[in-house]
């Protein structure tokens, strides 16, 4: 048989030699016989339930092939002829096409049936080999990237080699790690997908899909589709829960795809920050903590008695460890205020340890007002030495792994886990002053009938001090008449005092001023209130020489004012006898009342200026022609609170401390002194046991022996205050916590709870299976459809199936004209011959497929 022609004649369909496949009863004969088919519908003839490629398609078509097989040439041709109606069974009429036995039958293939949904476990197995690489690779990613651990150095890591060391480039190990997360992400819209098209294929089989969303779930990830018409026009079926469900998981999965790949990103490639370093790792040929050798129990003890007597007189202006000992700092930043409006901070520095501390202001109500207190606080003096003398010792000897580390970091305590200051003795603590001053012109005060002045203490916060509140509630007034009146031109100025029992500082004079031509002097008042705060310390020796305190924040200081964070503040209580060390006083050129506060307050006397050309003005004209107090109250509140803040620093200054380097319980005992490293009484200090009543000493080869024992030395050691450090590397690593870390957590918990979602579905829809519960459709809840896993699967589908006579769709070959096509439903169905075809609408002819593993199809 060389050709076959296919006529649209009613009632004929014949070959040209006469010779045509086999009927479906005759199919498994294994020679060809004449065969007379039945009639095919014509061109103009509507047949509702016709499936979906007819005699229009064989119309379209013409097909040379040529059959290696057989050697014979097949051409299929169709002749128009003129269309009639006819009331015969459309279902014979479509008999007439040929069916799958006989196309095999012709290339001499066995053709096989399917079925059409898995069975048993396969139903599971199927999806789950495409989730759990997802679902592995999510949560090691995600477990990866929220836990805090170091990975490598800024400048790369170090691989060993036979040949010689190298450093890897951190780009690349970057770059590497990006391509692990795209893979990721491929894993993850693959899974998405998988849900996607295993509830679209149960939906095709069941009930139906929309004809806009036919292709959607083979489109995820795909946001051009979300554009479309076909998608916005489809007809949302808000009484069926599928034709909510399907559209809107499709914008979500959608939607996760593009989000899970920098979301993977983020959690997977390192990032650039601190990371913590075990000290048993870093410090592992030390002991920690140091040990100031001061009193744990008197060190931050709120009580300011007397200074050594070494600090009495100008002696106490230059020793570091009095309380005066930054006076030099503080007049020559006083000296230069023009320049800066006492804006800049202060700064002081270790000279031994090469390291300094600031000394910090702000304004309690972060603007200039006259209500607004000032506010100062600094890092002790004596732990800015002691940091910075471990510090360089780390840089000059072997401690541990922090001694090879190019950047590293050093704290006082560890941030998360830091106890309340109030609840033990090893806490370590700062100064923070409160300063409040007020100033008027004294001749024009003596003019008010009023008898007395008052210190501005209501704007200080005494964080429940009942002294300071008494104070408060009372006030302190100042009779006129201590204003000296008969004092004129020069400049005066009492020294710190304090009421009985109180805790609030007081301090009064007066500045002369000729700046306007006449003679002035203003007045001041102010009080201070100085204490305790618990804080943190760290230093970054690559990248600052100073000692950071968390306590030194703008931010932080108008908490602490506020009330906010003030557990363990320490109010403090001074003595005459210390105020006399703070506020030395000496003899020069004649003058027996020279002070510090005075030096310091002169600077605001006016002078004429550098050039010769002005005098300078202490308080300046404000934009309405009068003074301007309130800046000169500043100067005056930051003057003052810098100096008794620097003061308090200064408090425990002048012990030593020590950084035991082994110890052997109470057997032996090796340290070394940071403040007393070099000379003859330097180096390690070591101790070992001879006998229980005896230790041997040895000192830069000096042996002596001593009674006694190493654990009698060491008990002085328990009350010295303990200074507990901890080591940070800086490099690259996972964990850091910021914004965008706990955005791509929020993904990849996201899609974990979606997959989690579905897979507890399936379990209470396999039960209920189980159990016999019938469905709606009385069919298994939990299908796993076999075929049309790819859209090219489906095409074929639809290039098998007869096209339906829609009105809707007569044009649409060449694009869609009306919107209505999209809001059609097609299924999946068979013949009755078992051809599994997309059937659009009701479809008499057709009916569903048999999903319990009972039929099989073509």
């Amino acid at each position: 048989m060389d050709s076959i022609e296919l006529r649209q004649r009613r009632g004929s369909l014949r070959s040209q030699n006469d010779t045509a496949f086999p009927r479906n009863s005759e199919h498994r004969r294994q020679h060809l016989q004449p065969v007379t088919y039945a009639q095919v519908p014509n061109d103009d003839e509507i047949v509702p339930d016709s499936p979906l490629l007819s005699s229009r398609m064989w119309n379209a078509l013409s097909v040379n092939d040529y059959d290696q097989n057989s050697g014979r040439d097949w051409r299929v041709s169709v002749e128009d002829q003129p269309s009639s109606r006819s009331n015969d069974d459309p279902r014979e009429e479509h008999a007439a096409r040929p069916q799958p036995w006989e196309a095999g039958r012709a290339t001499g293939r066995a053709l096989v049936r399917k079925h059409i949904a898995r069975g048993g476990w396969a139903r599971y197995l199927n999806g789950l080999a495409v989730h759990m690489p997802a679902l592995v690779m999510t949560a090691g990613i995600l477990v990866l990237g929220s836990l805090h651990f170091y990975w490598y150095p800024e400048q790369g890591p170090v691989i060993k080699h036979k040949d010689g060391d190298y450093r890897l480039d951190p780009d690349i190990i970057s770059n590497v790690l990006q391509l692990v997360a795209k893979l990721h992400e491929l894993f993850i819209v693959a899974s998405l997908g998988s849900i996607a098209l295993a509830m679209f294929r149960r939906s095709l089989v069941t009930g139906g899909i929309h004809l806009g969303f036919l292709t959607g779930c083979y489109r995820v990830g795909d946001l051009a589709y979300l554009k479309t018409a076909a998608f916005w026009r489809q007809g949302f079926g808000w009484s069926n829960v599928w034709g909510v469900m399907l559209p809107g998981f499709l914008v979500f999965a959608t939607l996760m795809s593009t989000a899970v790949g920098p979301a993977s990103a983020i959690l997977l490639v390192p990032s650039l920050g601190w990371y913590e370093i075990d000290a048993s790792i870093a410090f592992g040929k030390i002991n920690l903590p140091l040990f100031y050798t001061s009193n744990r129990t008197q060190t931050w003890l709120p009580v300011r008695k007397e200074a050594p007597k070494i600090c009495n007189g100008v002696r106490g202006l230059y020793q570091g460890f009095c309380p005066a000992g930054g006076f030099e700092e503080i007049f020559n930043w006083l000296y230069d205020y023009r320049a800066t409006d006492l804006k800049n901070n202060l700064t002081f520095h270790s000279t031994s340890a090469d390291l300094r501390r600031h000394l910090v202001f702000t304004m309690a109500n972060s603007t200039k007002s006259p209500n607004s207190a000032t506010l100062c606080t600094t890092p002790p003096h004596f732990l800015t030495n002691s940091i910075g003398l471990f510090q360089r010792y780390i840089d000059s000897d072997d401690v541990g792994a922090l001694s090879r580390e190019p950047r590293y970091r050093l704290r006082t305590a560890k941030e998360r886990s830091r106890e309340s200051a109030s609840h033990h003795d090893s806490a370590l603590y700062q100064p923070f002053v409160q300063s409040k001053c007020t100033l008027f012109d004294k001749e024009e005060e003596a003019k008010d009938p009023s008898p007395a002045v008052y210190f501005p203490v209501d704007h200080l916060n005494c964080f429940n001090n009942p002294d300071c509140q008494r104070v408060q509630t009372k006030g302190i007034p100042l009779n006129k008449t201590k204003m000296a009146p008969g004092i004129v031109g020069v400049l005066s100025t009492s020294n710190f005092d304090l009421l009985r029992d109180s805790s609030v500082v007081m301090i009064r004079g007066q500045i002369p001023d000729r700046s306007s031509g006449k003679l002035r002097h203003f007045y001041y008042l102010c009080n201070l209130l100085a204490s305790l705060v618990p804080s943190d310390f760290s230093v970054d020796p690559r990248l600052s020489d100073s000692l950071q305190s968390s306590a030194s924040s703008p931010d932080k200081m108008q908490d602490l004012y506020r009330g906010h964070g003030a557990d363990g503040v320490r109010v403090i209580k001074f003595t005459n006898e210390w105020f006399e060390a703070l506020n030395p006083t000496w003899e020069d050129l004649g003058f027996d009342n020279m002070s510090a506060v005075g030096q310091l307050i002169g600077n605001f006397v006016s002078r004429e200026g550098v050039n010769g050309s002005r005098p300078v003005s202490f308080v300046e004209s404000n934009a309405t022609g009068g003074s301007d107090y309130e800046s000169a109250e500043i100067f005056l509140s930051k003057v003052f609170g810098a100096f008794l803040t620097d003061g308090l620093a200064r408090m425990t200054q002048g012990h030593t401390t020590r950084l035991v380097l082994d110890k052997d319980a109470d057997r032996s005992l090796s340290f070394v002194d940071l403040n007393d490293q070099y000379g003859r009484r330097g180096g390690v200090h070591k101790l070992t046991t001879i006998n229980a009543t005896s230790y041997r000493y040895v000192r830069r080869n000096r042996t002596t022996e001593h009674n006694g024992t190493v654990a009698q030395f060491l008990e002085p050691m328990e009350r010295f205050l303990p200074i507990d450090i901890f080591a940070e590397r800086y490099g690259y690593g996972s964990g850091q916590k910021r914004a965008t870390l706990h955005w791509a957590q929020a993904v990849m918990g996201v899609y974990l709870a979606i997959v989690v979602a579905y897979a507890l579905w399936v379990v209470v829809m396999s039960v209920l299976d189980a159990f016999g519960f019938e469905s709606n459709h009385g069919q298994a809840r939990v299908l796993s459809i076999i075929p049309w896993s790819d859209l090219q699967d489906l095409i074929i589908l639809a290039l098998r199936t007869p096209p339906p006579d829609d009105e809707d769709l007569a044009d649409a070959g060449a694009g869609v004209s009306s919107s209505r096509v999209w809001e059609k439903t097609v299924w999946a169905g068979a013949d009755e011959d078992s051809n599994a075809q997309l059937v659009l609408g009701k479809g008499q002819s057709v009916e569903r497929l048999q999903v319990d593993r009972s039929a099989q199809y073509y």
